[in-house]
């Protein structure tokens, strides 16, 4: 049997390459967490072991949601540019519009009162 990829069913290959870079990202911050916890933890000895794995545990949630926190602020801040250059293209394409409108409308007065 033959699977046939339409054009509409055929996985985009970039958003994939994204969702791997996505979820490598992830697994990074969470191994970076793990380790600056548990580093932070050592310079505690005097706290329990069950002490310890709940500082751990309270360490790494709060590095993770700042790092979330800061992947969204880069979202935005993306997402903000992406926006205004679109409009600064938009705007330039309707200047060059406009002043071929003129140009247009200045020569045919011109020609008008030559002839």
């Amino acid at each position: 049997m033959s699977i046939l990829f339409t054009r509409r069913s055929a996985p985009e290959p970039q958003a994939g390459i994204e969702r791997i870079e996505r979820f490598l990202a992830a697994a990074s911050e969470r191994t970076h967490a793990q380790k600056a916890a548990e580093a932070f933890a050592d310079r505690l000895p005097s706290l329990t072991s069950t002490e310890r794995q709940q500082l751990v545990s309270l360490y790494m949630r709060e590095r993770l949601a700042e790092a979330e926190r800061r992947r969204k602020q880069v979202a935005q801040q993306a997402a903000a540019h992406s926006i205004r250059e679109r409009l600064r293209v938009r705007c330039i394409k309707i200047g060059l519009l406009l002043g071929l409108f003129s140009a247009s409308l200045t020569l045919w007065l011109i020609v008008g009162i030559l002839m």
